[in-house]
């Protein structure tokens, strides 16, 4: 071999390897998270989202990077977070809870986005039908508004003395439907029921201004941001009037509520991811179907339910109950 050739098959050797390592580096996809989950539950949002992507063959640093924007509680600062998402123009976007969603929807039609922790999306406009959204949107959605009524019962169940109970629920962030349908449930169960719209700490401190008094009564709190940002002062709250409370998500129960009956939001994230990794893989969302939660725990604080002098079976109406501590 000549000189010249030999430097040539040299310099091409030391490319090669080079080139070969390039083209074999998976490329690096993006995705934007959006929650209006407080600080305290973004930790464990941010666990069962890893923990998803891992089992779906994505490693953060090496073949996906995430912007995460959590702790969205007030809505122009959702909509701030929403706004610089899209401006970095994610793969696609994973939305925790309808008031995320909403402010999503109101940044783009074309980023391909995954919403979970959201009741009805078709009566919220996020996406035209469950079996075939179309457009940009799919998820997996948590309530029919008709668990409302087992909520109730619940209720009933565990203090057989209640006569009445007020409805905790901020008006801007809490879907419609619930209302109505506790309004028609609530005779049923012969309880009378009160709504108690709330806005700020101030107004959670006089929701016992709706009810008649505080020996027969409980509380029953509605989903949305703003009932679980200001949790810990409705626990308090409850605490404070010794009311019996069923809550909407199993953290409230953690924090010290009583009770909740409640989907599970980790699962809810991982099949979220499940759906991330399906379109970042080629799938279009809007091909995807929405799916329901389809299992739900009773949760019950042991030391609660103590200090409100309430025997907790092992079971109420026929559904086993999770006694935490």
């Amino acid at each position: 071999m000549q000189r010249r050739d030999f430097i040539a098959w040299l310099g091409a050797a030391a490319v090669w390897p080079l080139a070969a390592r390039a083209q074999q580096r998976p490329p690096m996809r993006r995705i934007g998270v959006l929650a209006g989950a407080p600080t305290d539950a973004g930790a464990a949002l941010i666990s069962a989202f890893a923990q998803g992507l891992q089992e779906h063959g994505w490693t953060i640093g090496t073949n996906v990077r995430i912007d995460y924007r959590l702790g969205a509680s007030d809505a122009d600062l959702r909509r701030r977070f929403a706004v610089e998402l899209v401006a970095l123009k994610p793969d696609v976007m994973l939305v925790l809870g309808s008031t995320a969603m909403r402010a999503a929807q109101a940044s783009t039609r074309s980023i391909p986005t995954v919403f979970v922790g959201v009741t009805d999306p078709v009566s919220q406009g996020f996406v035209a039908d469950r079996a075939h959204p179309g457009g940009n949107v799919t998820g997996f959605a948590v309530f029919e508004y008709s668990i409302a009524s087992k909520w109730v019962e619940l209720l009933r169940e565990v203090s057989p003395t209640l006569s009445h109970f007020a409805v905790v629920f901020d008006p801007e962030t809490t879907p419609g439907g619930w209302l109505p349908l506790i309004r028609s449930v609530a005779p049923v169960f012969h309880l009378d029921m009160s709504e108690a719209p709330v806005h700020n700490d101030r107004d959670i401190d006089n929701v016992t201004s709706v009810l008649r008094t505080s020996s027969d009564a409980a509380i029953l709190v509605l989903p949305s941001s703003f009932t679980m940002a200001h949790s810990r002062h409705i626990i308090d709250f409850a605490a404070g009037h010794a009311l019996p409370a069923i809550y909407w998500d199993s953290r409230f129960v953690k924090f010290g509520g009583l009770m909740s009956y409640a989907y599970d939001l980790e699962q809810q994230v991982e099949d979220g991811v499940g759906y991330a990794s399906r379109i970042l893989n080629g799938q279009k969302a809007g091909d995807l179907p929405v799916q329901s939660a389809e299992k739900f725990d009773l949760v019950v604080n042991r030391k609660t339910a103590k200090a409100l002098s309430l025997p907790i079976p092992p079971s109420l109406l026929g559904i086993p109950v999770v006694l935490i501590d």
